[in-house]
């Protein structure tokens, strides 16, 4: 185990011992995929039906964005190259005497995390559109960042990993809707 292993076990287990059953039950939830689904639809339709004159430069952004996500997070990442790199547990297989498991007990590839990218990536979008909201979403940001943490499911890399793939893909997403909705 390189040095660099023990240091991000060590802050896994310092976050995993934050809080009480309440935190507990509310990160939990938080991480839900069908809570994170339910989030962003409700964003974009909020997002669409406020502003109408945007609807298909967001509705586009957001489409790439899953596209993005899935094709390359998902598919590539954790599925295709899991079959010739091993996968990394996520910290509570990996530790089960040390690091307790917090909501969903997802077994697949700890990296990266796939909550960051999408987090990240979505909100690259919303802010691109409504800047005003950059301040709520490095808060939701960092809730996610802690919570994955604090849940057992991911090492400081995998989330860091997370978030620089999801800067990317709003990125792209971005210059996208902006090449094809030049005027």
């Amino acid at each position: 185990m390189t040095t660099m292993d023990k240091f991000e076990i060590k802050i896994v287990k310092y976050f995993n011992q934050i809080g009480s059953k309440k935190i507990d039950k509310f990160l939990g939830a938080v991480n839900a995929v069908s809570f994170l689904a339910f989030f962003w639809l409700a964003l974009t339709v909020i997002a669409i039906t406020s502003h109408p004159a945007i609807t298909r430069k967001f509705g586009v952004a957001v489409l790439i964005v899953c596209v993005l996500h899935f094709g390359i997070t998902e598919a590539i990442i954790k599925h295709f190259l899991t079959r010739f790199f091993p996968k990394r547990q996520r910290p509570y297989l990996a530790y089960p005497e040390e690091i307790r498991s917090v909501g969903k007990k997802f077994s697949d590839s700890s990296f990266p995390s796939s909550h960051m990218a999408t987090t990240v990536a979505m909100l690259v979008v919303i802010v691109s559109f409504y800047p005003s909201l950059f301040i709520l979403s490095i808060l939701m940001i960092a809730l996610m960042a802690f919570s994955r943490l604090h849940n057992g499911m991911h090492y400081p890399s995998d989330v860091l990993v997370g978030i620089l793939l999801g800067f990317g893909y709003g990125w792209v997403a971005m210059e996208i809707v902006r090449m094809v909705f030049v005027k």
